[in-house]
């Protein structure tokens, strides 16, 4: 557990001081198998049994969807500790991340309820990061594709508390201030807004390009990538556009799709919610004047 101490984890850009243990090495119990190595609290005893049966089948489809061996033992860490998990990832919004280097996944199990997360997802999340950074190494892994990839794969889930909310993003196209994709290439924003608009633009960019252009065609930049390719010369190659021009028909595309009009349709109950509170504070307010009114009179 002390090689925990000092990782940058997967899920910020900035460096961190050291952060305190979550628990001390006697207190974690270990569970080996042929897969993999878990460390648990004693109380999560459930978790980890959950997870060495889950992983062997979570681990064949993965490697059938990419057609990448995944041949390391990774260990994954159980914990509960949320006041760790905020510290080491700067926000207090992540449950889970992995460090690539160190073939290790980091779960706090103390909030999976809240939302509530699956265990299976979180943990096929967290994989499809391990894998990638075993299979593309010689070149830079964008964060925005390396994000996107996880949570296209892993069914639109991500390692946060907070699902990431597409009104964030229409709001964001609707204004103009979507996070430009240079800015997400090493690493996502730490305020709560714009870590969450990172997240789902990441996320709409991939369901973009395997919409427009076929699912293969996300595999294949992969594979490009592996090849030693980098991210612009696999876009060009594969797509026949800079990254640039693949950004603006995402944003173009994204853009005829919301209007004024639709969100407004899309968020018209929580419209006529606010609305029905309005109403309903100024009908109080009329009762409490006709009510002084009425006193006024008795006293004179």
């Amino acid at each position: 557990m002390k090689r925990l101490l000092g990782l940058i984890p997967f899920i910020i850009l900035l460096s961190i001081p050291p952060a305190a243990q979550p628990v001390s090495e006697t207190q974690l119990e270990s569970l080996h198998n042929p897969y993999l190595t878990l460390r648990f609290e004693p109380s999560l005893d459930g978790f980890a049994k959950d997870i060495a049966r889950i992983y062997p089948q979570i681990k064949t489809d993965l490697a059938s969807t990419f057609g990448w061996e995944m041949p390391y033992r990774p260990t994954v860490v159980l914990i509960q500790d949320e006041d760790y998990v905020n510290r080491v990832s700067g926000n207090t919004i992540t449950v889970a991340f992995a460090v690539p280097t160190q073939n290790l996944i980091v779960i706090d199990c103390s909030r999976l309820d809240i939302r509530p997360h699956r265990v299976d997802q979180i943990l096929k999340h967290e994989m499809v990061h391990l894998l990638l950074h075993y299979h593309i190494q010689g070149v830079h892994l964008p964060r925005w594709l390396d994000e996107g990839v996880a949570q296209w794969v892993s069914d639109g889930v991500a390692e946060l508390l907070v699902a990431p909310q597409r009104s964030l993003l229409e709001q964001a196209l609707l204004a103009g201030e979507t996070v430009p994709l240079e800015d997400l290439d090493d690493g996502f924003p730490s305020a709560r807004k714009y870590l969450l608009l990172a997240y789902e633009q990441s996320r709409s960019l991939l369901s973009f390009i395997a919409t427009q252009y076929g699912e293969q065609t996300v595999f294949e930049m992969l594979d490009s990538l592996k090849s030693g390719n980098d991210i612009h010369t696999t876009v060009d190659n594969i797509l026949s556009l800079s990254l640039a021009e693949l950004e603006n028909r995402w944003l173009a595309d994204q853009q005829a799709h919301t209007t004024w009009f639709t969100f407004v349709a899309v968020h018209i109950y929580d419209f006529l919610f606010l609305l029905g509170a309005f109403l309903t504070l100024i009908g109080f307010m009329r009762f409490l004047i006709k009510k002084r009114r009425y006193t006024d009179d008795e006293d004179e």
